[in-house]
């Protein structure tokens, strides 16, 4: 009967080892991410033709800027790096087209100064592909304003803790322009290897851009 004990008991072990495992598993499953929180939700509000820089903080027209991420949409407290390590995704939402080239800042918020330490690729993304009359109308985010598409880059990115996300160009659609100050914009934009500057302006609006680790 011991021995009946015995194995009762080792196979109880193995399997709670196999479910805690299983949970582990299901927990580390789970994408690591900062940035804006992006659900099919995420409406590119008051940006669904894109902002251009020169419309905020009297800078020049047509100027390039970079537009910093200090506050992220949806997700406070989640707008720097959480840890040192490599980026696998950009994740964004925007009604149209566009482009801009990704960079990694650190920002004194106090202060209201950044300077970016790093940039990354080139990001190229498109406008929402649905059509609504023969007339070639778009409709983003569906006919319900429930269903924006989240557009992902596969990428290979080192980032360190403690550091935001930055885009660098002159016009943009991956904004939600409601209230706030949660973009910091400077004119000419930030370079890696420069000085902490102090912002020109600020956007009231958050970037609609995530990054998820590998």
């Amino acid at each position: 009967m011991r021995k009946g004990k015995l194995v009762g008991a080792s196979v109880l072990a193995a399997a709670l080892a196999l479910v805690g495992a299983q949970s582990l598993g299901a927990r580390s499953a789970t994408p690591l991410r900062f940035g804006a929180n992006l659900t099919n939700e995420s409406q590119p509000s008051n940006a669904e033709g894109g902002q251009t820089c020169d419309e905020n903080a009297g800078i020049p027209q047509g100027a390039t800027c970079s537009w910093v991420s200090v506050q992220a949409y949806h997700n406070g407290g989640h707008e720097k790096a959480p840890k040192t390590g490599t980026i696998g995704q950009v994740r964004l939402v925007s009604c149209v087209g566009g482009s801009f080239r990704l960079q990694f800042a650190q920002v004194k918020p106090n202060q209201r100064m950044a300077r970016v330490v790093r940039n990354g690729p080139l990001i190229t993304y498109k406008a929402d592909p649905r059509q609504i009359d023969g007339d070639d109308n778009t409709v983003c985010g569906g006919d319900n304003g429930d269903d924006y598409i989240i557009q992902i880059f596969r990428v290979n990115l080192h980032v360190n803790k403690g550091e935001y996300i930055a885009i660098k160009t002159a016009r943009t659609g991956a904004l939600y322009c409601s209230g706030g100050d949660g973009v910091a914009l400077y004119s000419p934009p930030l370079a890696p290897g420069q000085a902490f500057r102090n912002r020109t302006g600020g956007a009231s609006c958050n970037l609609l851009v995530q990054l998820q680790y590998a």
